[in-house]
Order: structure tokens, then sequence, then C-alpha cells
């Protein structure tokens, strides 16, 4: 005969009775020495268990964490590249900044103790090959600017101007193999005329022989034509060679100013 509903309902009321009165005694006995002991017992035996489990979970904990900070770490690496390229950037432009004040600084002393009357600009491109070497800068005719004048940076000479329009205006280098200026040596006197090559190099050329040249003796403009002020520092003697077939000596020379880092300069307008 099956159980009535009423016997069933009481049977479940009994078995949450003594549940509750278990959870009433295990709270009530938690701190006593029998629940210690039970619990450390119990440590105790899953303790391989735990071994087991964690030593095969672990390296997977492990792998997952190494993503994570894969992912993190790479977009630290990217936020501290960012502020890298910041700080670089900055660097730079306050060191091209410096360079720029101390090139203008250079050139304003040399303008108030030549007294010449110059007109500043800056390069604003290069012209150079085999057949040329030009710069171009951004000053012309509008500022009084003209064919034939001379250019200089704080170091000394730089070239000439061979084609000015209204706001820029085309300088030939000394390397320029069309270049050709009158010079001096500062020692002795001798003048002679400055000239480019093809290779770059830059000759003293038209010095008899019987003209003493030492390496290092320091060449400074003669006046020349209508716009080149005479006793501009150009360079100094690199080489001196003599030749039998050349009445002439062979001599090279080098300029103070870098004809390949040429960026503020003045173009000498009067004097």
């Amino acid at each position: 005969m099956a159980p009535s509903r009423k016997s069933i309902k009481n049977i479940v009321i009994l078995l949450i009775i003594v549940v509750l009165c278990l959870i009433v005694v295990a709270a009530s006995f938690r701190d006593t020495n029998a629940i210690k002991s039970l619990r450390e017992g119990t440590l105790d035996f899953f303790k391989p268990v735990q071994e087991r489990l964690y030593s095969f979970f672990q390296p997977v904990v492990r792998t997952f964490d190494n993503i994570k900070n894969f992912f993190g770490l790479s977009s630290k690496l990217k936020e501290l590249e960012q502020k890298n390229a910041e700080l670089l950037s900055d660097y730079s432009e306050n060191i091209n900044l410096k360079i720029e004040n101390d090139s203008l600084r250079s050139l304003l002393e040399i303008k108030q103790r030549a007294n010449y009357e110059t007109v500043a600009a800056k390069v604003i491109g290069y012209n150079t090959d085999k057949w040329q070497s030009e710069i171009i800068l951004n000053t012309g005719k509008n500022d009084g600017v003209l064919e034939g004048m001379c250019v200089i940076n704080e170091k000394g000479l730089v070239g000439v101007v061979i084609l000015s329009a209204s706001n820029s205006c085309n300088v030939r280098l000394l390397n320029d193999p069309q270049t050709s200026l009158g010079a001096r040596i500062l020692s002795s006197r001798s003048l002679g005329m400055i000239e480019g090559t093809q290779s770059n190099n830059i000759l003293f050329n038209y010095i008899p022989k019987n003209d003493i040249v030492y390496p290092g003796d320091i060449l400074i403009t003669a006046e020349f034509g209508k716009y080149i002020p005479e006793e501009i520092l150009v360079g100094t003697v690199k080489k001196v060679k003599a030749s039998e077939k050349n009445p002439y000596q062979e001599i090279e020379i080098e300029t103070f100013a870098d004809m390949r880092k040429i960026e503020n300069v003045l173009v000498i307008t009067g004097w």
C-alpha cells in the first residue's frame, strides 16, 4: 500500500529538522577540538589529490597569466614607444633650435664685427651632383639679394648667388666645378683662384712654384667683383704638390664651412 501524502510530508519535515539540527550543532562546535581535528584529517586526506591537481593546473594557469601579461606588455610597450618617440621629437626639436640659435648668434657677431650689410637666409633646398653643387635660399630680390653677392655662415665663405628670383635664390657653393673666386694666402698675400672640381675637391690655383705655401696656411677672399669683399675666411691649405710640367703648384684646400651642413647664412649686400 502506497504511503499517504500526509506521511511523505511528515518525513520531509523531519528530514529538514534533522539537517537544521546538524547545521546548528556544527556551527556550535566549529571551534571545538573535534571539529578542528576533523578539518585537519580532511586536509591531510586530500593532500595528495590537492598536490596533483595543483601540479596539473598550475602550468595552465601560468600559461593563461603569461598570455594575459603578454598582451598587457605589448600594450605597455607601444605606450612606452610612443612616449619615447615624443621625447625624442622634443629633444631633437630643442637641439635643432639650440643649433640654429647658436648659428644665428655667431652670424650676428660676424655682421657686427665686420659691419657688413647683410640679409639673413635659410637653406630650403640642395642641388648636388657631379656637375653642380648648389643650395637654394629663402631670400631673393625683394630682400635686396642680387646675383654675384657672396654668402657666408659663421665659419666663413660658402658661395656666391648665381640666380635671384623675387623670394628665393640659388647659391653656387665653393666645391661646384664652375666656381672661380679670387683669394689670398693670409701670411704671404699670394693671390690665386679658388676653383671647384667634379670630385668636390676645392683647389687654389695659379700660385707660382717659387711662392712658399705650407699645409695649414689660411686663405681669405681677395676683393673680387662688385659684391665680394676682401678678407673673408675661406679655409686652409690641405695639400701642396709640385709638378715639372706645371708652372704652378697644385694646392688643395679645405674650407672652414662644411658644404654638407649649411643651414643658416648671411648674404652680404654691401659693406
